[in-house]
């Protein structure tokens, strides 16, 4: 005699069915980067830093221009995590580092930008900090995601 409720039963079946289904997605090959990511991912870290650093370079400009410029940077750093979330995103995987390089590799590549961030600003303050790291993780970024999607496409 069958003494499992019929609840039971139908919430097991709907859980065996969505975790096939997470199976079967993450198994299969994960869609290839759009062309025109990379570099939106690049340019838009770059201009975000670069608009919040601004405000240390015209020191005399008024509080309503400074005070736009941080606020389009922060949008435009947002819109930049947000297209990161949606972009590299796969199922059940919000991908933080990418597949093609090694995390020595990573590493080197953002050190490399922290240190010459860290030189300016001891040379001009923060606006070098925030912009020479804008620029430069903001140009590590878009390398390494079009090396990544070149990277896909050969496999």
């Amino acid at each position: 005699m069958d003494d499992t409720p019929a609840t039971s039963a139908a919430k097991a079946a709907t859980a065996l069915r969505i975790a096939e289904a997470a199976r079967a997605a993450a198994v299969e090959r994960p869609r290839p980067l759009p062309a025109w990511y990379p570099a939106a991912n690049g340019l838009l870290f770059a201009a975000g830093f670069t608009l919040i650093g601004l405000q240390w370079v015209v020191a005399t400009a008024p509080w309503q221009l400074t005070a736009g410029c941080q606020l389009a940077g922060a949008v435009l750093l947002v819109v930049q995590c947000f297209l990161a979330q949606r972009v590299e995103r796969r199922p059940g995987i919000i991908q933080t580092v990418p597949r093609f390089i090694s995390g020595r590799g990573l590493a080197t590549a953002y050190l490399a930008s922290l240190a010459l961030a860290a030189a300016l600003f001891l040379v001009s303050g923060p606006a070098g900090l925030f912009i020479t790291l804008g620029v430069s993780c903001g140009l590590v970024n878009w390398l390494l995601l079009h090396r990544e999607r070149v990277m896909a496409g050969a496999k």
